[in-house]
C-alpha cells in the first residue's frame, strides 16, 4: 500500500498541493490524478515516486517511509513513466525494455529466463512483436509512447505511476491502453496511478479519483466522485457541462 500523511508538495517553499490527513492507495486499483493545468497532478506523482518536491509530510511504500528504503527497495515497488524521454534514441525497443529488469538481475546484469519470459509476455500485449529490434529514434510518438509504457510495466513493480500516458496516442489507442491497464490491474493485483486530462474516459474507467482544486488533495471512488459537484467546479464553463446518466460531456 501506498500511503500519504499531511503531504505539501511545491518548489522550494511554494505549496503547489497539499493533504491533511491520510490519503492510501490499495492495490489493484486503477486511478486517475485530475486536475487543471499547473494543479500540481505531476508534482504529486513525482513526490510519490522519489519524495521529490515533497515539501513536508511523509510517503510510506508498503508501511514504511520512503527514505528509509534504498533506491532499489524503491524501484521493485515503484515505476514511472514521465513525460520528459531521458534515454538513448539509439536503444533498441527490447534493449529498452531489457534496463526495465535491472533490479532484479545480479551485479553484471544477466538477464534470467524469468526476465526474458516478462519480456516477451509485455511485447505481445502490448502489439510491439515485430518492432522489438528497432531503434527507439525511427519509432513514431504513439509507438514510443507504448513502448515507454510497457517498459514500465517489464519492471514489474507493485505500483505504476503515468503522467499523461495517452497524450502521443489517438482516440483509439488511447481507449485501447487504458483498457489494457485496468485490465492489467485488475488480474495481476497491480495500482496504476496516472495523471490526465482525458476526464471522461478517467471516469469512464477508472475504480478511483484523486483531484486536486485550489490546492486540496481529495480521494474517492469514482461514483462517488461522479455524484460530487466537485467535476463542475474544478472545471467550471458556461459552455461545457458533464452529463452523468451518459457519462459525457456537453458543449454549448
Amino acid at each position: 500500500m501506498i500511503r500519504l500523511k499531511n503531504i505539501q508538495v511545491g518548489y522550494g517553499h511554494c505549496v503547489v498541493a497539499q493533504l491533511d490527513g491520510d490519503l492510501a492507495f490499495a492495490k489493484a486499483k486503477f486511478i486517475s490524478i485530475i486536475g487543471t493545468n499547473g494543479s500540481g497532478k505531476s508534482t504529486l506523482l513525482r513526490a510519490i515516486a522519489s519524495g521529490q518536491h515533497l515539501i513536508n509530510g511523509n510517503v510510506f511504500l508498503e508501511d514504511k517511509n520512503w527514505t528509509n528504503q534504498t533506491a532499489q527497495d524503491r524501484s521493485r515497488l515503484i515505476s514511472i513513466v514521465l513525460t520528459e524521454r531521458a534515454f538513448s534514441y539509439f536503444l533498441s525497443v527490447r534493449e529498452l525494455l531489457e534496463l526495465s529488469r535491472a533490479p532484479y538481475t545480479n551485479y553484471i546484469g544477466k538477464l534470467s529466463d524469468v526476465d526474458h519470459e516478462i519480456i516477451n509476455e509485455v511485447l505481445e500485449s502490448f502489439d510491439l512483436k515485430g518492432m522489438e529490434s528497432r531503434r527507439a529514434g525511427t519509432l513514431s510518438d504513439g509507438q514510443l509512447q507504448r513502448v515507454l509504457i510497457a517498459r514500465a510495466i517489464v519492471q514489474d513493480t507493485s505500483y505504476i505511476l503515468m503522467d499523461e500516458p495517452t497524450s502521443h496516442l489517438d482516440i483509439n489507442h488511447k481507449a485501447d491502453l487504458l483498457l489494457l491497464l485496468k485490465e492489467y490491474c485488475h488480474k495481476k493485483g497491480k495500482t496504476v496511478i496516472y495523471a490526465t486530462h482525458e476526464i471522461q474516459l478517467a471516469l469512464s474507467l477508472c475504480d478511483e479519483v484523486v483531484s486536486i482544486h485550489k490546492g486540496n488533495i481529495a480521494h474517492q471512488s469514482t461514483a462517488d466522485f461522479i455524484k460530487s459537484n466537485l467535476l463542475r467546479e474544478i472545471f467550471p464553463s458556461p459552455h461545457v457541462d458533464f452529463k452523468h446518466g451518459k457519462m459525457e460531456f456537453r458543449f454549448d
